[in-house]
């Protein structure tokens, strides 16, 4: 069930928007050249998008609910019910993207597509993008979302309260500070073990999240528990399909217009299981990915986020070095990996301390003040 039409002007939840096509991967030069023109262009006109709500008469849904899927057969089908199970007084839309699945699951989502006209789209990739690199499939996604709000889901992660949307939409209504609203998330095995905490950290502490919680990854949150305003409605950055995107970097580039809140509750569930792609992965490739994102998304978010990034990177960096002594996570890290972060540090640390030494120096500077006026009050007291 292919969408290949174009809409009317007047278009209605019936008419879903033309099937997206994946972009050329280009190169990085090109991608860091547009996203900081297109980063640029939305600082600027969102308050204006902000402040001109989408007209609720041309059959806009309030929120939009993307679905990645890649071989998800298994699972897919608990997925499209976590969100069918939904308690909501607003309009949705679902639009499923899969990258050209070889198993079962295009045929599990023609089947709900079918029970549900004019709720479930379908946008199949014709051919498969990668699924490995699955932004470009991802990018897709982007490219159809026409709520004002809208969530993601991977096709084997699943919702888990009838609540959640209701709740965190409710929430971005009445709070035009904030950009996102997320929640608590479990992670689930497909061994039989109990299910654990997942995101955000225990650590972290706070229900808000500013840009820099974000980048320095202290604020974390599932993609499945988050539920974003629609800042770049279907024009999405092009550094969202960069090769070292993930749901870390997108939440970094939607933190630049408005802070995260988080609903102290498990709504949501992240399933590990051996053929996920990024579950799959050793944590050393996990943390390789992560600097690589790093190093890319500073770039292209430009320098007003170079210190945020660079102490970011510092505390990043010397977390994985002693990892193997100290916490344990790691046996060893291989000496490429090793020589890696170690550069990334002492690179980082430098960026680091001349803003560092300033921020002391005002400090003492402020007590030294402070000092000689209690000095000056006690010497003029009677």
């Amino acid at each position: 069930m292919d969408r290949s039409m174009t809409p009317s002007p007047a278009a209605t939840l019936d008419t879903p928007l033309p099937n997206p096509v994946s972009p050329q991967p280009g190169t990085f030069v090109q991608r860091l050249i547009s996203t900081r023109r297109q980063l640029r262009s939305a600082r600027r006109d969102w308050k204006l998008r902000h402040e001109r709500p989408l007209d609720p008469d041309v059959g806009i849904p309030k929120l939009s609910v993307m679905v990645i899927t890649y071989n998800h057969e298994k699972f897919i089908a608990q997925t499209l019910d976590g969100i069918l199970m939904q308690e909501r007084d607003f309009e949705i839309e679902i639009n499923v993207i899969d990258d050209a699945s070889t198993d079962g699951t295009q045929q599990i989502v023609r089947q709900y597509a079918a029970l549900y006209p004019g709720l479930i789209n379908c946008y199949f990739n014709p051919e498969n993008a990668g699924h490995i690199t699955t932004q470009l499939n991802t990018i897709r996604g982007f490219k159809t979302l026409r709520g004002e709000y809208f969530a993601i889901l991977e096709g084997d992660d699943y919702w888990t309260d009838t609540k959640k949307l209701t709740r965190q939409v409710s929430f971005l209504d009445r709070s035009p500070e904030f950009v996102a609203c997320a929640h608590f998330t479990k992670k689930v095995f497909m061994d039989g073990r109990p299910p654990e905490h997942f995101l955000p950290f225990e650590a972290f502490g706070r229900d808000e999240a500013d840009i820099y919680d974000i980048i320095s990854m202290s604020g974390a949150f599932h993609l499945s528990s988050i539920v974003y305003r629609n800042v770049f409605r279907q024009s999405p950055p092009d550094c969202l399909y960069d090769p070292y995107s993930c749901e870390i970097t997108i939440n970094m580039i939607y933190a630049m217009y408005g802070k995260f809140y988080c609903i102290p509750e498990y709504m949501s569930a992240y399933r590990m299981h051996d053929s996920g792609v990024f579950s799959a992965r050793s944590i050393e490739q996990h943390w390789n990915f992560h600097l690589t994102g790093f190093h890319r998304f500073a770039l292209y978010m430009g320098p007003r986020y170079w210190l945020h990034f660079a102490r970011a990177v510092r505390g990043f960096s010397r977390y994985a070095l002693i990892a193997p002594w100290r916490t344990k996570e790691v046996a060893s890290l291989k000496p490429a990996t090793m020589a890696r972060f170690l550069l990334s540090f002492v690179v980082a640390a430098a960026a680091c301390l001349g803003p560092d030494v300033l921020r002391v120096s005002r400090r003492g500077l402020r007590r030294i003040k402070r000092g000689i006026a209690r000095h000056l009050i006690c010497k003029n007291c009677p």
